[in-house]
């Protein structure tokens, strides 16, 4: 009799040990994250924005949000996917070309792949080819660099998601940064330009909507940095502060972020809202105060 007994417990008892499972509702099934090449927080405000001005009121949003030292797009990025600043991830060129090889540290993708999750990089600069470490990327298209590629950025990742929406996504505009170099940062080139990759966002949350995933996504809008002039070279608030929004069913609406964040914090941030493993031994730390269940 005592030997049923224990072996009835044995049946029984797993179905009441909490599992990972229990915080599935909690976290998303899909993450996009948008970055705007060269975007100023300011000029969010100053440029036609509806889309962007609608999803922050949508989402949690601080508009002084850090990039890193040396600002420029590829070590941003890369502090973006590893959640570590230059000095860790020891990249602080901002040219990649074919035998360049791939940073060597775990990235949001690397960690994805490893869980099974499918991947993918929309992006309008070959130089991010360096964050797309082999067997890391389902999906790899880096789009003609012109004032064009942003529509077409958009219309490919739209394109290939329809077939099969990636789990998780980078996409990556060129703008304003392009017109920023030529026309200057603030000009009113350079606020037509954000206007037009605000068309684009808006067109990816509609199609989002439409295929009933907006809810069941977590969406980052950030920068790489911002610019000065006719550059980003110097060490001034005008390049070194970015926009940093998340929007997503457990995050908090129409919330202004209280705590400091940089471009760094994106990686964990992102982790911890699809549920996966964190990075190890990372400069970045997940952004808590956005959430709406911590």
């Amino acid at each position: 009799m005592r030997n049923i007994l224990v072996l009835a417990l044995v049946v029984i008892i797993p179905f009441f040990i909490p599992s990972n499972e229990a915080n599935s509702e909690n976290t998303a099934e899909n993450a996009v994250i948008m970055t705007i090449d060269g975007l100023r927080p300011d000029a969010i405000s100053q440029a036609t924005t509806p889309n962007l001005k609608g999803l922050i009121k949508e989402g949690a949003y601080t508009p002084i949000a850090n990039t890193v030292d040396p600002p420029k797009t590829l070590p941003s990025h890369t502090s973006l996917v590893t959640g570590l600043v230059p000095k860790n991830h020891l990249t602080f060129i901002n040219e990649w070309a074919d035998g360049f090889g791939y940073t060597q540290f775990d990235t949001i993708f690397t960690i994805a792949k490893e869980e099974g999750f499918s991947t993918a990089m929309f992006a309008g600069k070959d130089k991010l080819n360096f964050i797309a470490v082999p067997g890391s990327m389902d999906k790899l298209e880096i789009i003609e660099y012109g004032l064009s590629c942003v529509k077409e950025i958009s219309d490919s990742f739209i394109d290939y998601a329809k077939k099969s929406m990636p789990r998780v996504s980078l996409i990556h505009f060129p703008e304003p940064d392009m017109t920023g170099h030529k026309n200057g940062w603030m000009s009113e080139e350079y606020m037509k330009s954000i206007t037009r990759v605000d068309l684009e966002i808006g067109k990816i949350m509609k199609f989002l909507k439409k295929q009933g995933m907006y809810g069941k996504t977590f969406i980052v809008i950030t920068a790489d940095h911002g610019g000065k002039g006719t550059n980003h070279k110097v060490i001034h608030p005008e390049v070194m502060i970015i926009p940093w929004l998340a929007i997503g069913e457990n995050v908090k609406q129409n919330y202004a972020i209280k705590e400091k964040v940089y471009i760094y914090d994106t990686a964990p941030t992102v982790l911890k809202a699809l549920g996966l493993p964190e990075l190890k031994n990372i400069d970045g730390h997940a952004v808590n105060e956005i959430f709406v269940q911590q």
